[in-house]
């Protein structure tokens, strides 16, 4: 190809390139469709924030029961072992 050819391929394509960010620019905007459902998207996501909120402070709330419940077994398992050994010394 010769250096015009490709001199003109090359504004053809930058006009081209132009016209379309003219063209995409202006857009009248988005539709009354494409709002409601933009809102509906928005809304499901707030809804599905609060339930991961939600679930977060379930789940801490059952990690300190656990700790609760762990912390209560050793101590009824250390009772348990020193009253084995009492009865074993009475004997």
């Amino acid at each position: 190809m010769s250096y015009r050819v490709r001199r003109v391929r090359r504004g053809l394509f930058a006009i081209a390139l132009v016209s379309m960010a003219v063209v995409a620019g202006c857009s009248t905007g988005p539709s009354e469709k494409e709002l409601s459902l933009l809102q509906e998207r928005r809304m499901a996501m707030e809804a599905a924030e609060k339930q991961v909120a939600q679930k977060k402070a379930e789940k801490a709330r059952l990690e300190r029961q656990l700790a609760n419940k762990k912390a209560e077994l050793q101590s009824l398992e250390s009772k348990l072992a020193s009253t084995q050994q009492n009865l074993a010394g009475d004997q």
